[in-house]
């Protein structure tokens, strides 16, 4: 498809959910709008897959992270769909994930929930991925174990391969496989029993990513690195009696700036 067919379609696509918005309105579940979208695609003839699954190809792997298109049109243009308030960057960065993992030239999000459609649509055009990160470089005095010094290689080349702006369950999956690769013991979703004053509680904390056994990677993509993420770290290690964690913020230009080592 050119460029021309590509803006053709995308007009279309436009055309067609402007015409769902007119008659549904705002306020309704998104997957109401995804079902009549569909609806109106097919009385277009245009070309479409619903929910279709997106696996990430990353140095040579396919890696499944969950993700599945809201709508993709003609194999090539990824649709996100939302019924929200407001736009978000987590949403932008949703599409932008999609259509890099993808090799999408072009992608819409689309928001129901606006009075006037034309408020609710955002075109997306794929740019050339950021230039390499900077490498990681420790302060002078700081000791760094062995599972320490893997995690930094290994989030030095996640971020060199994709760079900021995905979503962070992304860089998670991608950088336990650079784990995998490296032979680096590692646990997902470990669930942590909880206690109050020595008493047991029903429910449980969960650490997301666990190398070894006992240093938490907590993965973030965020404009920046706050003492909300350190403070979540720090009563995971208050909780288990770990000496220290790491915190990587995938979202940074320079992956430098988006590492910090928490400890007690």
């Amino acid at each position: 498809m050119d460029v021309d067919a590509d803006h053709q379609t995308t007009g279309a696509v436009i055309g067609a959910a402007i015409a769902v918005h007119r008659e549904l309105g705002p306020g309704l579940d998104e997957k109401a709008y995804e079902a009549s979208l569909a609806l109106k695609l097919h009385s277009l003839h245009i070309a479409h897959t619903c929910q279709a699954p997106l696996r990430i190809d990353y140095r040579g792997a396919s890696l499944d992270c969950g993700y599945r298109y809201d709508l993709l049109i003609d194999a090539r243009l990824p649709i996100e769909l939302k019924a929200v308030e407001q736009i978000l960057p987590i949403h932008q960065a949703q599409l932008l994930t999609y259509m890099r993992m993808g090799s999408h030239p072009l992608g819409l999000l689309i928001n129901f929930d606006v009075p006037v459609l034309k408020e609710g649509i955002q075109r997306m055009a794929l740019t050339r991925l950021p230039p390499a990160a900077a490498v990681y470089s420790v302060d002078h005095g700081v000791h760094l174990d062995v599972a320490s010094a893997e995690i930094l290689a290994s989030a030095e080349e996640v971020h060199r391969t994709l760079g900021p702006g995905l979503l962070r369950s992304a860089y998670e999956e991608c950088l336990c496989h650079e784990f995998r690769q490296r032979g680096v013991a590692h646990e997902r979703q470990r669930a942590l029993p909880l206690q109050f004053e020595g008493r047991d509680l029903a429910h449980h904390a969960h650490l997301s990513l666990v190398v070894g056994e006992t240093v938490p990677v907590v993965c973030v993509s965020a404009p920046q690195l706050t003492r909300l993420h350190e403070c979540r770290l720090l009563a995971r290690l208050r909780q288990t009696g770990w000496s220290f964690g790491w915190l990587i913020n995938f979202n940074s230009p320079t992956l430098q700036t988006g590492i910090r080592r928490i400890g007690l």
